[in-house]
């Protein structure tokens, strides 16, 4: 048995390009988690993801509560044991009212990463001081609609297309400098068409079942 945690925003928690925010029934964590089971290895699945929250940035319009790493360090306590973090952030980071490039991102990865390695929140009791695995997943870049002056939301997201693109190379620097695992998504998947912030139905599934093979290599001998 494998416990995961999924730590994201709202294409880790199934917002996709259509149906107006009903949230996906078969987003990419639980594909992951059927791919993993169906594959012989027993996965218990714990999902922490929320629209809208950012790395480590306050959001004073939307609310704080969004702030990911306020909140971070007891979600880990609250689902221990964790042999595994899977942690996707920083597309939020990105709208225009934060003012962040993509290091200032990364920085926010970097918060977090130092978090899970200074929390026991890894395998035993309570009273265990064992680290949880973390593992990085840069965010798919924003689609390309998301520069056109045309779309609806073209405001709040100004400029966050070309420092999307320049999140893998910053996300990797600090995986590399903290010793962690480091996934880019842009590898396997990229941004919906219709919606340049979120995914289509058919990207959810290819991306969980393209995580859960990289992970499987990881963990059978």
């Amino acid at each position: 048995m494998i416990n995961i945690l999924v730590f994201g925003d709202s294409n880790s928690w199934g917002f996709v390009d259509e149906d107006e925010g009903q949230r996906y029934d078969k987003r990419w964590p639980l594909i992951l988690a059927d791919y993993l089971n169906q594959s012989g290895l027993s996965c218990n699945l714990h999902e922490d993801s929320l629209p809208g929250r950012t790395t480590n940035v306050n959001d004073e319009r939307d609310g704080i509560h969004l702030n990911g790493l306020s909140v971070f360090k007891s979600c880990l306590l609250a689902h221990s044991p964790i042999d595994m973090i899977l942690l996707m952030l920083g597309t939020n980071d990105l709208k225009k009212r934060f003012v962040r490039e993509a290091d200032d991102v990364a920085k926010g990865i970097e918060e977090l990463i130092t978090m899970s390695q200074n929390t026991f929140s890894g395998e035993g009791s309570w009273h265990s001081e064992n680290m949880s695995k973390i593992i990085i997943l840069c965010p798919p870049t924003l689609g390309s609609k998301s520069n056109d002056i045309n779309w609806i939301n073209h405001e709040e997201w100004e400029g966050g297309f070309n420092k999307s693109k320049l999140l893998s190379n910053s996300y990797q620097k600090v995986c590399l400098q903290k010793k962690v695992q480091f996934i880019d998504s842009n590898s396997i998947i990229q941004s919906s068409d219709k919606d340049p912030i979120h995914w289509s139905k058919e990207t959810h599934h290819i991306f969980g079942k393209e995580i859960a093979k990289i992970l499987l290599k990881d963990i059978k001998p």
